[in-house]
């Protein structure tokens, strides 16, 4: 289930990623975007990523549709039925492309993305603030975290806005009974 919070991160990914368009890769930067401001669980991040693809790729989608009814128009009754089934598997071929160059380097960013947010995470916290997301961790709900307690820092614990440090305080009262 997708949360508000990882759909906001992912429309402003995918905001950026159809602002950007003319650089080559900008589907890897609102990836990236959206991977660092969903947290520094790079699973959550990938998600963000992929769901910042899938954004970016609707305007592609309604382009293409409006390019095939434009194309259509002409070849209705004077096209031999050969060259329309050869035409419509080149024009989804591509839309397939499209989706998974989309949606894939979004993921890939979106993961890179994460995972900066865990090697900075005053960054991370700072552009959180500045955006305007709430940093409060009492309010945020919890989400499982696989990787993060391996690679933790001994001062991640003063960090208190960071939403898994509460997770990681229950499970060390757990373990210490």
């Amino acid at each position: 289930m997708v949360q508000t919070r990882t759909l906001v991160n992912a429309i402003i990914g995918a905001v950026i990623s159809v602002v950007a368009s003319f650089i080559p890769g900008s589907t890897v930067l609102g990836g990236a975007i959206a991977g660092f401001l969903e947290g520094p669980d790079e699973r959550a991040g990938a998600i963000a990523g992929a769901l910042s693809g899938a954004i970016t790729f609707i305007p592609f989608l309604i382009f293409g549709f409006f390019l095939a009814g434009f194309f259509s128009l002409g070849l209705v009754g004077g096209f031999p039925i050969e060259g329309l089934v050869l035409l419509t598997f080149v024009i989804v071929s591509f839309g397939f492309f499209l989706l998974l160059y989309t949606v894939g380097l979004s993921l890939l960013g979106g993961y890179l993305g994460a995972y900066l947010a865990r090697e900075y995470p005053d960054r991370h916290r700072q552009t959180r603030e500045t955006v305007g997301f709430d940093t409060d961790a009492s309010r945020r709900s919890e989400t499982s975290s696989t990787r993060l307690d391996e690679f933790e820092s001994p001062d991640a614990a003063d960090h208190t806005d960071d939403r898994y440090s509460e997770r990681k305080r229950d499970r060390d009262a757990d373990r210490e009974r």
